[in-house]
This record gives structure tokens, sequence and C-alpha cells, in this order.
């Protein structure tokens, strides 16, 4: 794509190829330096909760949803799914990335297989649930938009009902697959 875009602009327009490229590059730059702001801030978020044991105590409160939608798994394994899911929720995939790492090495029982909380935690990842999409809110005020929070609810109910729809799909699966085998 990129070249032939590359292409077409030495083909009609040859004066302003390395103009183009140049201010294409500066552009990518200014966004890198002002998304860093916006990461910072939720990063240092997230580890002002770990630091002062919110995430324990959002551990303890989401424990029994967790249980029921990932299954059984340590203490450790469950707060890093919290963490990972709470991350998404208020949109911040990237803080999200480490703790989903963290929980699918706490749910891997080393038999190379995925389990049912794996899966489940890929679905909801994919699926990519927000409440309060901070990323692409922040990726809307750089470009200059004039009401950034716009698509707060679109982005509520077109995550929303396809993270519902991927848990109860998972969870039919695996319930066919037992009355399968059992």
């Amino acid at each position: 794509m990129i070249i032939s875009s590359l292409i077409m602009l030495s083909i009609f327009s040859p004066s302003s190829v390395v103009g183009t490229m140049m201010e294409a590059a500066k552009m990518g730059v200014t966004m890198c330096i002002e998304f860093i702001g916006i990461y910072a801030v939720w990063m240092g978020i997230m580890q002002v909760m770990d630091d002062c044991k919110l995430s324990h105590k959002l551990s303890k409160i989401l424990s029994r949803p967790v249980q029921y939608i990932f299954g059984k798994t340590d203490a450790e394994t469950e707060k890093n799914i919290c963490l990972n899911i709470a991350s998404n929720i208020i949109g911040i995939g990237s803080a999200a990335t480490p703790y989903g790492i963290k929980a699918m090495q706490g749910m891997d029982k080393g038999d190379k297989k995925a389990t049912r909380g794996m899966i489940m935690l890929v679905v909801i990842n994919s699926t990519g649930i927000q409440l309060l999409p901070t990323t692409v809110i922040g990726m809307r005020a750089v470009a200059g938009s004039v009401s950034p929070s716009a698509i707060l609810w679109p982005t509520i109910v077109s995550t929303f009902i396809p993270t519902i729809l991927g848990i109860l799909l998972v969870a039919c699966i695996y319930r066919k697959k037992r009355q399968k085998n059992g």
C-alpha cells in the first residue's frame, strides 16, 4: 500500500513526494508524543491502584464473576484477570496486555492446550468491552475533534453486545462439549 501510494504520488505530483513523506512523519511523531501523556497518566493510575492494594480489593469484588466466567484460579491469576479487564474497560488496552499475559500463564496447565478460561480471556479481550474509550477519545482530541467524547455511547453499545455474545458462545460450546464427553 505504501509502495503503490508512493508510485501514484510520484506519477501525479512528483514534487510533493518528499514533502508529503516528511509531513506524515512529523504528524506521526507528534501523535506519539501526545499519546505518551495519555498512557503515562493511565499507567500511573494502574500503578497507584496496585501500590494502594486497590487491585487486590478489585479482585475480591470481582472474584465471584471471574470464577464463574473463568473457572477456579489462584488469587494472583484472578487479580491479573481483573486488572486486564479493568484496563480494557477504561480503554487502555496496551496497559491490559501485561496483565493478560500473566493471567494466561497462571491459567496454563502445561499441556499445550488452551483451557476454557484462556479461551474466555481471549474472547473478552478480542471483543474489547469498553466503558470509557480513553485512547480513542484522546486520538479524537489530538486530531482536533469538536466533540471527542461523542463516541462514548456507541462504543459502550458496540463493545458490550459482542462481549456478552462471545461469553455466551464459549459457555455454550463448552456445555455441549461436556455433554458429548460426559
